[in-house]
């Protein structure tokens, strides 16, 4: 599973981007290097909304992004 880390997101993980093996589906606060609780995080899920409760397995494809408004 590949994971993308946009804007200030990428300094909280410390990366970019992290490849994740997953051998059984999980929630993705399972393998998050850190919580998403109360932070302004958008989740993307094979292009589609998520949370940090959306159940993820080795094939997908996972995009944080920081909440922008003007």
């Amino acid at each position: 599973m590949k994971v993308k880390f946009l804007g200030w997101i990428a300094s909280l993980a410390g990366r970019r981007e992290m490849d994740v093996a997953v051998e059984t589906p999980v929630q993705l606060k399972e393998i998050l290097p850190f919580s998403l609780r109360e932070r302004n995080i958008i989740v993307i899920v094979n292009n589609k909304p998520g949370s940090e409760e959306t159940v993820v397995k080795d094939n997908d494809h996972v995009t944080l992004m920081p909440v922008i408004s003007g």
